[in-house]
């Protein structure tokens, strides 16, 4: 409890700067609500959390290394609110899907991805989904997060000398948080919140299961929580979690829940992390796929093609920050 939020980023600052090396990388707070997942996460403008500090950080390698290497990072946040996918920095109404990108990635389709060249692009970009995210009050939280935010981090680096190209991928979780209706004495929306909250985390506890017992199917896709973290969670990435517990003696009993889960995440192996690295060649062929891509929507456009996409059912009312 005594830990500044300088060293609890320091004890992770290796394995999130090690994106920059190609490697995909996933932090995630865990815990019940009101036990500080938020703050430890995001944090207070005077004395901001991992996420600021995360992204400080790779700038400031950026800066150092601009001699040797071109660096481009974008940005993109999202919350998963009763088992919807929403963008918070357009703060659009409409629902996302989920998709799966060449039988292995996984991604959100139509999530809006922004270059950032400096802090103030970032800030700007956690102030929008700060503004647009689920929150609400109840008798255990009088500002309890309602959905899970993600904050994801493409990096991607090429050498000026060699022109290998590396791209990594860094997700920074702030879960929900699991809740115990009888305490909170949530009704209507925030019965509902907590229900599909509940639900998911116990999806992602399931998911935990199998993999410390390395059963052949895992069930990512028994929620879109768990199917958005599969390509963290199912190996070849680095993974750690945040388990924020609540001092106070009422809140024992999901204390020790919080423990438990986490002695068995530390019990699952997922194997080598892996860097994400190409070589001159692949550079090459993929700037080709790109060109042809260019060239296809300029004929669509000049020919008057428009996709259109299906909007989704507007979500229930919100209180916003």
């Amino acid at each position: 409890p005594g830990s500044t939020q300088d060293q609890v980023f320091e004890d992770i600052a290796a394995l999130v700067t090690s994106t920059l090396d190609g490697y995909n990388v996933c932090i995630f707070a865990y815990g019940q609500t009101g036990s500080g997942k938020t703050y430890t996460m995001e944090g207070p403008k005077d004395n901001p959390g991992v996420n600021q500090r995360t992204l400080e950080r790779l700038f400031s390698i950026r800066d150092a290394r601009k001699g040797d290497i071109d660096m481009k990072l974008t940005v993109s946040i999202l919350e998963i609110y009763n088992e919807n996918i929403y963008d918070l920095v357009t703060g659009k109404q409409q629902s996302l899907d989920l998709r799966t990108k060449e039988k292995v990635e996984v991604y959100v389709q139509g999530l809006e991805e922004i270059v950032c060249e400096s802090m103030d692009d970032v800030r700007n970009a956690m102030r929008l989904a700060s503004k647009h995210r689920s929150t609400g009050d109840h008798k255990m939280n009088e500002h309890s997060s309602r959905s899970h935010l993600v904050l994801t981090v493409n990096a991607e680096t090429k050498n000026k000398v060699s022109g290998q190209q590396t791209n990594g991928k860094l997700s920074l979780i702030d879960l929900a948080g699991s809740e115990r209706v009888s305490k909170t004495d949530a009704t209507g929306e925030r019965l509902k919140e907590a229900q599909n909250i509940n639900r998911s985390l116990s999806a992602l506890g399931d998911v935990i299961s199998a993999l410390q017992e390395r059963k052949k199917h895992i069930p990512f896709r028994n929620s879109k929580l768990t199917y958005l973290l599969q390509n963290s969670l199912a190996g070849e990435s680095k993974v750690a979690m945040f388990v924020n517990i609540s001092p106070v003696q009422s809140n024992a009993q999901e204390s020790t829940c919080s423990l438990n889960f986490a002695s068995r995440c530390q019990k699952v192996a997922l194997g080598q992390a892996r860097k994400n690295i190409d070589s001159n060649e692949i550079v090459k062929y993929r700037k080709v796929i790109d060109d042809l891509q260019a060239q296809i929507a300029s004929i669509q456009r000049v020919n008057g093609f428009k996709a259109s996409t299906p909007k989704k059912p507007r979500r229930g009312s919100k209180t916003s920050q």
